[in-house]
């Protein structure tokens, strides 16, 4: 969701109340800086009206036809991505590097950004950096350096500009090992955690290592323009599918990145071939799907991403099997088995993660559960890293993730009737870590309905309210 979405929703929401801009600003998560354009923007289209009280303008929703249709056009936009379990990431450019585009391909679908270093210096990087934070805080940002050779001063640009992401060209895992040390940690078990994480570009020339690379790697970009060589092209799907299976063995996100929609760089709607081709990628079980040039440089970027969108949506209503492929086995695996038995047996409505650095998320993203999947975690940059795993929707609350107690549960659980994710109805699993001291691992599994759960946490506050439910 854009920013003025977020500050309309808000105000919708609240519409018998007046806000100044700060407190707008603290309750929606935004720079005050934001909110002040945006609420102008409002005001100048007809949706907010301001008072000024003791030097202070207080905005309030309008109430009208305009402003409902406004908010039912948000609930819809809500409700249709939250359906899409397989992720979008586009490659922005001057196709689609100025504000207004990005948080058009925001609203079609777009879950992560990319910037190609080899298309922008570091000055022009970090002025689309600055354009899509001010738009999304919640929408993680990937820089591509595999294609430049200046590693070093691109992963100091990287860390200097809070990205999230950077794409890489290895030989092995040892290079990977080599670029962590650039970015603060030694090995993949610092990775969990606010640290930049590191996503291995596969080609031709390191495929023969894809294990090794997948397994030190935070995920994988399988670029199929360089996958196979000469004339082996026969063996680009299987290729293909065979990545994706072992990503989802090891639980580390697989991107699928090269020629998806290339024909909408020039028309407004996809090729029957690019369809199918599209609806292999979902079937295989691809994390993520990269749009490049079309919307880079293509002259249709925001109908590409909403026709990828919409491709997804269709393969994914039709899928009805969880991964039950081999599965990398240790405690969280376990935890993450017990939650597949849970989902089949319990007719549970979703799956509640507190998490505070994001593998227990990646872990169970891995075993593509059809219900519907909430990662709750209290640090802003873990919540945009959460957004590229496929079936996870993040969620920022408040509180120690370090020290799970009945008080943090209660956070995600609220916030997530707040989100729409949930309902009081439903039956929820929560999975956590508690009672942890050195080796922090997943080793909490509850099963509560919703409203059964609030009312018992509430009964033992003594009338105490923790957060509150509207």
């Amino acid at each position: 969701m854009s920013n003025k979405s977020r500050v309309f929703e808000f105000l919708y929401r609240n519409s018998g109340s007046r806000y100044n801009i700060n407190q707008i600003s603290r309750l929606t998560g935004i720079s005050v800086g934001s909110a002040f354009k945006i609420l102008k923007n409002l005001e100048k289209d007809n949706y907010a009206n301001a008072e000024k009280r003791n030097n202070s303008l207080l905005y309030q929703i309008n109430q009208n036809g305009q402003t409902k249709d406004a908010f039912e056009d948000i609930e819809e936009e809500k409700r249709s991505k939250n359906l899409k379990k397989t992720k979008i990431i586009c490659t922005l450019g001057k196709s689609s590097e100025s504000g207004p585009l990005i948080g058009k391909l925001i609203e079609k679908g777009m879950d992560a950004a990319k910037i190609d270093s080899s298309f922008y210096d570091e000055k022009g990087s970090a002025g689309i950096i600055k354009k899509i934070r001010e738009i999304s805080d919640q929408i993680p940002i990937i820089l591509d350096i595999s294609k430049n050779s200046e590693i070093k001063p691109w992963a100091r640009a990287a860390m200097e500009n809070d990205i999230d992401f950077i794409i890489v060209s290895i030989k092995n895992a040892d290079d990977i090992r080599r670029i962590n040390r650039l970015l603060g940690y030694s090995d993949m078990k610092q990775v969990i955690g606010e640290k930049i994480k590191v996503l291995a570009r596969l080609v031709a020339e390191n495929l023969g290592n894809h294990r090794e690379i997948i397994e030190e790697a935070y995920g994988v970009v399988v670029d199929r323009d360089s996958l196979v060589k000469g004339k082996r092209y026969e063996m680009l799907p299987l290729m293909q599918k065979m990545i994706i299976e072992e990503c989802n063995k090891q639980g580390k996100p697989a991107i699928i990145s090269g020629q998806v929609l290339k024909s909408m760089a020039g028309k407004n709607f996809p090729e029957a071939t690019e369809v199918y081709s599209i609806t292999n990628m979902v079937l295989d079980g691809a994390s993520c799907i990269m749009l490049s040039g079309e919307t880079g440089a293509g002259n249709y970027p925001e109908e590409s991403v909403a026709a990828l969108s919409r491709i997804i949506k269709g393969v994914e209503s039709g899928l009805s099997e969880n991964y039950i492929g081999a599965i990398q086995e240790d405690f969280v695996h376990s935890i993450g088995k017990a939650v597949l038995e849970v989902e089949k047996n319990a007719n549970i409505d979703a799956i509640l993660i507190l998490t505070s650095g994001g593998y227990s998320a990646r872990m169970i993203s891995g075993r593509r559960l059809k219900c519907k999947v909430i990662a709750a975690t209290s640090s802003r940059k873990i919540s945009r890293q959460l957004n590229i795993l496929w079936g996870i929707s993040p969620l920022l609350i408040k509180g120690n993730l370090e020290d799970i107690s009945s008080r943090e549960k209660k956070e995600a659980v609220t916030n997530s009737l707040k989100k729409g994710f949930i309902k009081k109805s439903d039956r929820i699993a929560i999975v956590a870590s508690v009672f942890h001291s050195k080796s922090k691992i997943t080793n909490l599994l509850e099963i509560h309905k919703v409203n059964e759960f609030l009312d018992y946490l509430d009964g033992k506050s003594n009338g105490r309210l923790i957060t509150e439910v509207r």
